[in-house]
């Protein structure tokens, strides 16, 4: 049975992408920010969140999933001794993977209806949602289910925004680059075949057209 191009791109560009997040993080392929010592920023949300955006999100569930069983097996020691507790593997395999798939639906909207640079801004939006989101939503269940009052869930919230804004701003940063530099037709979502070619940007109509079969 012949696999469609929107099914095994998207896993594919998942299982790539998802297992060098896991080892940029375990070969601490990262940098500190002045002030901040306790989370690193690193290559690994960029990554993750080009697997959600390209691939859409079933890319983005493969990727994170992976990323999270790399980094519990192979990670640095404290990442180990934190993730090997299972309500905290499982918050943040279901967490990360509930926020990036919507990163990928999100990225689908804005670009079938904006052209660029206008979806740089945009995107950098649906970045800043993605953190809005993914720190309730991978703490909150893991406090809840560790027995934490509601002050403490509150305090470990508002650490986690401060600890993941430069991430945030970094993925925002190399992201755009990413888009910029890339032609036209590979930054379009991989997981979906569009019924007209759109005329999102001078090339990428006649592109569309050609990947998704209209060619002679």
């Amino acid at each position: 049975m012949r696999v469609k191009k929107t099914i095994w791109r998207p896993l594919v560009l998942g299982l790539l992408l998802g297992t060098l997040a896991g080892i940029t993080t375990v070969t601490g392929l990262s940098f500190l920010t002045p002030g901040i010592t306790e989370n690193a920023i690193g290559f690994f949300g960029v990554l993750l969140l080009l697997a959600t955006a390209l691939g859409g999100p079933l890319s983005g569930v493969i990727g994170s999933t992976l990323f999270v069983i790399i980094v519990t097996l192979f990670g640095p020691p404290d990442m180990k001794a934190i993730l090997s507790d299972s309500i905290t593997f499982w918050s943040n395999v279901v967490g990360v993977g509930i926020t990036v798939a919507l990163v990928g639906f999100g990225y689908r909207f804005i670009f079938e209806r904006l052209k660029m640079p206008a979806r740089l801004l945009a995107w950098a939006g649906i970045v800043i949602g993605y953190y809005i989101l993914l720190v309730p939503a991978t703490i909150i269940p893991q406090y809840l289910l560790h027995g934490n009052t509601t002050s403490e869930i509150l305090q470990a919230v508002l650490f986690g925004y401060q600890s993941y804004f430069p991430q945030a701003i970094f993925d925002i940063f190399i992201t755009s680059l990413v888009f910029i530099a890339l032609p036209s037709a590979y930054t379009r979502p991989l997981w979906y075949e569009p019924r007209v070619a759109p005329d999102q940007d001078d090339d990428l109509g006649q592109d569309v057209m050609e990947e998704v079969g209209y060619e002679s």
